[in-house]
């Protein structure tokens, strides 16, 4: 049997990605299976070498281990380099080779939602892993103005001297929300629980923008999302993240495998 992974912490046991791979392996490779591995970050170089010492046929990675693993694989496609986070991990040989899927599966949520982002003007909420491959599709769009605000300025200074884009702070985001066409959420804040005490936040999902097209949480499977309550608000439109979850888990497989497969194939057992 070949054993394909993702690699989370204790969120991992939420995520969708077996529900999707194993239906498209139990279609084209019945012999294989997808699992879940929850790693503290202490560990993450135990498994990563796991990966080799277990025969790991294909590993995907998701919060918060995207951007410390690029550290402990062989190498690195160009793309997971020049954003400095993997999300997909290619055995190759005795080597283990790190891509990101998730700047592509971004850019086929923006085709499906059939946003284009050329000229527009872009917020987008976060600093993370997730947070570099949006900005990065977002940049290689043609977008004309790149916002991104974090709780910690700091990091969105250094990520955006790296990729482009303009850093502003959580605090000061009222000043361009209004010319803002898409809105993007890269945090794992989409519900007034988990915003409790980021007034930043608050203020943004209760004001009213002119401008306001479409908002993308690329989180999913929340009950409430103060995100499609802003979108209503505002009459724009909300897609959440199990289509990217899609878009990237597809071109995952077809590294691993060196098949293509139709997107329905991955839309389907996540409901869509």
């Amino acid at each position: 049997m070949r054993v394909y992974c993702v690699i989370g912490d204790n969120r991992v046991v939420n995520s969708q990605s077996p529900r999707m791979h194993n239906s498209v392996f139990a279609e084209r490779f019945p012999d294989s299976k997808y699992v879940t591995f929850s790693v503290d970050q202490r560990n993450l170089r135990q498994a990563v070498n796991g990966i080799k010492a277990f025969g790991i046929a294909g590993a995907n990675v998701t919060v918060p281990h995207k951007e410390a693993i690029v550290h402990f694989v062989d190498g690195l496609s160009s793309e997971a380099e020049t954003i400095g986070a993997v999300n997909t991990i290619v055995p190759d040989g005795d080597t283990l080779i790190g891509h990101n899927t998730d700047v592509g599966g971004f850019n086929d949520l923006l085709e499906f939602a059939n946003f284009c982002s050329e000229g527009s003007n872009i917020l987008i909420l976060g600093a993370g892993g997730a947070t570099r491959a949006v900005l990065s599709s977002l940049i290689g769009r043609g977008s004309y103005k790149v916002f991104v605000a974090n709780r910690t300025y700091e990091k969105c200074l250094v990520l955006t001297q790296k990729l482009g884009g303009i850093p502003i702070s959580l605090e000061h985001t009222s000043d361009v929300l209004h010319d803002v066409d898409l809105l993007v959420n890269t945090t794992n804040v989409s519900s007034f629980q988990e915003a409790s005490g980021m007034t930043g936040i608050m203020g943004i999902v209760t004001d009213r923008l002119r401008r306001l097209k479409l908002i993308i949480d690329i989180n999913y499977g929340r009950d409430t999302n103060i995100w499609s309550d802003m979108a209503a608000l505002n009459k724009a439109r909300f897609l959440d993240g199990l289509y990217m979850l899609a878009a990237q888990g597809r071109r995952s497989y077809e590294l691993w495998t060196g098949q293509t497969v139709p997107i329905d194939d991955y839309l389907r057992p996540l409901g869509l």
